[in-house]
Protein backbone atom coordinates (compact mmCIF):
# COMPACT_ATOMS: atom_id res chain seq x y z
CA UNK A 1 0.00 0.00 0.00
CA UNK A 2 2.87 2.49 0.85
CA UNK A 3 4.42 2.38 -3.05
CA UNK A 4 0.57 3.08 -3.90
CA UNK A 5 0.32 5.83 -1.67
CA UNK A 6 3.43 7.36 -2.68
CA UNK A 7 2.60 7.01 -6.48
CA UNK A 8 -0.69 9.10 -6.22
CA UNK A 9 1.08 11.85 -3.81
CA UNK A 10 3.47 12.20 -6.10
CA UNK A 11 0.89 12.72 -9.10
CA UNK A 12 -0.77 15.29 -6.84
CA UNK A 13 -3.08 13.01 -5.25
CA UNK A 14 -4.43 13.25 -1.34
CA UNK A 15 -5.76 11.25 0.90
CA UNK A 16 -9.51 12.69 1.62
CA UNK A 17 -10.88 10.09 3.80
CA UNK A 18 -10.58 6.35 5.07
CA UNK A 19 -13.97 4.38 4.90
CA UNK A 20 -13.92 0.86 6.39
CA UNK A 21 -10.94 -0.39 4.16
CA UNK A 22 -11.56 1.75 1.01
CA UNK A 23 -8.89 4.47 1.20
CA UNK A 24 -10.44 7.47 -1.39
CA UNK A 25 -7.41 9.59 -3.08
CA UNK A 26 -8.97 13.04 -5.07
CA UNK A 27 -6.79 14.86 -7.29
CA UNK A 28 -7.72 18.71 -8.05
CA UNK A 29 -5.95 20.96 -10.02
CA UNK A 30 -8.90 23.96 -10.38
CA UNK A 31 -9.62 22.22 -14.14
CA UNK A 32 -9.77 18.47 -13.65
CA UNK A 33 -10.53 16.65 -10.34
CA UNK A 34 -10.57 12.63 -10.68
CA UNK A 35 -11.31 10.29 -7.29
CA UNK A 36 -9.58 6.89 -6.80
CA UNK A 37 -10.54 4.24 -4.84
CA UNK A 38 -7.96 1.85 -3.19
CA UNK A 39 -9.35 -1.26 -1.50
CA UNK A 40 -7.11 -2.34 0.98
CA UNK A 41 -7.68 -5.83 1.91
CA UNK A 42 -4.57 -6.91 3.97
CA UNK A 43 -1.26 -5.32 3.17
CA UNK A 44 -1.12 -5.70 -0.48
CA UNK A 45 -3.21 -4.06 -2.98
CA UNK A 46 -4.39 -5.91 -5.53
CA UNK A 47 -2.69 -6.50 -9.26
CA UNK A 48 -6.15 -5.36 -10.91
CA UNK A 49 -6.72 -2.37 -8.68
CA UNK A 50 -2.50 -1.39 -9.73
CA UNK A 51 -3.73 -1.57 -13.31
CA UNK A 52 -6.75 0.49 -12.76
CA UNK A 53 -4.80 3.43 -11.25
CA UNK A 54 -2.30 3.34 -13.94
CA UNK A 55 -5.13 3.57 -16.52
CA UNK A 56 -6.38 6.63 -14.83
CA UNK A 57 -3.26 8.09 -14.37
CA UNK A 58 -2.08 7.73 -17.73
CA UNK A 59 -5.45 9.68 -18.49
CA UNK A 60 -4.58 12.51 -16.24
CA UNK A 61 -0.50 12.34 -17.19
CA UNK A 62 -0.56 11.76 -20.95
CA UNK A 63 3.29 11.76 -22.19
CA UNK A 64 2.20 11.31 -26.17
CA UNK A 65 3.45 14.90 -26.88
CA UNK A 66 6.73 14.20 -25.56
CA UNK A 67 9.47 14.03 -28.18
CA UNK A 68 11.08 10.64 -27.56
CA UNK A 69 14.75 12.69 -26.32
CA UNK A 70 12.43 13.71 -23.74
CA UNK A 71 11.86 12.87 -20.76
CA UNK A 72 8.97 13.65 -17.60
CA UNK A 73 11.22 15.65 -14.95
CA UNK A 74 11.80 13.90 -11.95
CA UNK A 75 11.19 15.49 -8.36
CA UNK A 76 15.13 15.55 -7.16
CA UNK A 77 15.56 17.47 -10.52
CA UNK A 78 12.90 20.12 -10.14
CA UNK A 79 15.18 20.94 -6.85
CA UNK A 80 18.70 22.07 -8.27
Amino acid sequence: MQDVETLLVRFGFTLVRVTGSHHIYEYDDGERTQQITVPLHGRKVKKVYVQQISEILDGLFPTEGLDENETVEDDNEQDH
